[in-house]
Formats: structure tokens, sequence, C-alpha cells
């Protein structure tokens, strides 16, 4: 029936406005939801961030594997959560010298044969680079769905620790702009050039600040803060900004601050700019 619906509009179409091409004859029912071209426009499709995935771990890399290798050879910068990970000189001269005692090509870098030596597994030094938030609504879904989308992914990391430089899947923590980017990814939105993948790689500390810096979001007063908005925070002092996160609503939002990723009061962090970012801008 539905089918001859169809058949039936085209055809009064044709006979309304004279001769119409039937590959216009699309079903009136269908919506794309899709932001103004300014924006970060909507994916239809599941996002692929910029970035080798399986990277070499060198000196001024963060993230995930950089504590795991960091902790595997002793070398203890404070609790996970709190302590602050970076692959620096002291662990290139370990990973050296742990390569010379087993035969590997001394470089002070962690590629796959060093990792798995280290007694890792070997997927596993490609899995937590490439995991991408899945899509959480679909194309045709409006503007709550994909905000709801987000949050939901937002809260899968909820307990997990602050790990500086990490934005991988919710079996592990990560950093604030980490988890963002997850959350952005599943309602949708690409932040390229901010992306997963190189989040732990050096320049991409603070992430924060590029998202903030981007011309495709909407930024409104914070005082019109919605929620899905990104809020974002700068450092009492020089007032570059050092925080984001996802507002919930009623003056709460879900953040990875250390030690862990929580619920927290909007008001919690050092100094709003008064702004907020507004990725899912169409009704």
């Amino acid at each position: 029936m539905l089918r001859l619906n169809k058949i039936w509009f085209a055809v009064l179409v044709v006979a309304s406005f004279g001769t119409v091409s039937l590959l216009h004859n699309v079903d009136a029912s269908a919506h794309v939801y899709q932001n103004p071209k300014q924006y970060y426009q909507i994916s239809d499709k599941q996002i692929e961030p910029v970035g080798k995935v399986g990277y070499t771990v060198k000196v001024g890399y963060e993230g995930i594997k950089t504590l795991k290798i960091m902790r595997r050879l002793g070398i203890n910068m404070g609790p996970i959560g709190t302590g602050h990970y970076e692959y620096n000189y002291a662990t290139k001269l370990a990973v050296e010298n742990f390569q010379r005692k087993h035969n590997l090509k001394v470089t002070g870098n962690v590629d796959v044969k060093t990792w798995v030596k280290l007694g890792f597994k070997k997927s596993d030094f490609y899995d937590i680079d490439k995991y991408v938030a899945p899509l959480g609504a679909k194309i045709t879904q409006g503007n709550k769905a994909h905000i709801e989308a987000a949050i939901k992914e937002a809260y899968k990391y909820l307990g997990n620790p602050y790990i500086y430089g990490a934005s991988s899947s919710p079996k592990y923590g990560n950093d604030c702009s980490g988890l963002v980017v997850q959350a952005l990814y599943a309602g949708g939105i690409n932040p390229a050039p901010v992306s997963a993948i190189q989040h732990a790689h050096p320049g991409n500390e603070w992430n924060s600040r590029r998202l903030w810096a981007s011309k495709k979001f909407k930024f409104v007063p914070f005082s019109q803060r919605k929620r899905g908005d990104l809020i974002f925070y700068y450092q009492p002092g020089t007032k570059t900004i050092w925080h984001v996160a996802l507002y919930l609503g009623n003056d709460k939002m879900i953040e990875s601050w250390p030690p862990r990723v929580q619920i927290s009061s909007i008001y919690a962090r050092s100094t709003h700019t008064g702004y907020v970012a507004r990725p899912w801008v169409a009704k």
C-alpha cells in the first residue's frame, strides 16, 4: 500500500506541475537532521577520526599506552587518576635497557615488538588507539536523540580514572577533552582536527583549547546553556582554557577531572568562560 501511495503521489505531482523527474520522488515522511553548514555536520555513518592506529610510543607521549609502559617498567608517577604519566627521558632510558636485555633494536621507543616483549597483548597495541564511539542516533532522528546519545556514551566512563592524554573505550579512563571527543562521536560529530587517535600524541595535551578555538560550534552565553552543550573553563591567572565538560542540565555536568570521571556542579571548576559551545544546533 505504501508503494502505491508513493506512485500516486508522483502521478499527482506530474499532473499538477507538468513533467517532473521521478528521481525527485522521495518519501515525504523522511527527515534528515543536520546542523547549518557553518557548523560541524552530523554524520550518517560511523566516524573514522584522523590518525594512525598502532602508533609507536615516544618521548612526550601520554595516554593509556604510556601509562601501562611506565608502570610495567616500575616508573611510578603517582596513583592512577592523579599521577601525570608522560613518556619522559627516564622512561626512554629504561626502555633502552629493556631492549638491550631482550635483543631488540635499541631505540628507546616502544613499537609493537617491544610492547609484546613487555608482556602486553599485541591486539591492545592497536585496539587502545582505534576506539571510536559508535553512533548512538540515526541521521533521521533529531536534536534530542543526538544529545542523549552523546550523554549516554559519556556515562559509560563514569567512575573511570582520569588519565592524561587518554581518549579510548569505556574499559579505560580518559581526560576531560578525551571524554568529550568520544561523546561527540556518539552524537554524530567529528571535531577534526581534534582526534581520539591522536589524543595521546605531543601537542594534543590541551585539546580542550583546540575545541574552544573551533569556529564550527555555535557559541552562546553561559546563561543560555542547554543539555548537551560544552562548558569551558580557564586557568586562574593565565586565563587559558584548561578544561571542558558536557552539560547535563540543572547546573550539573559530566566531566573527567582528577581522580575520575564524575558528575559535578558547573561551578566546581575554577572560572567558566561565560560562553558555552553548542554542538547540536538544529532543532
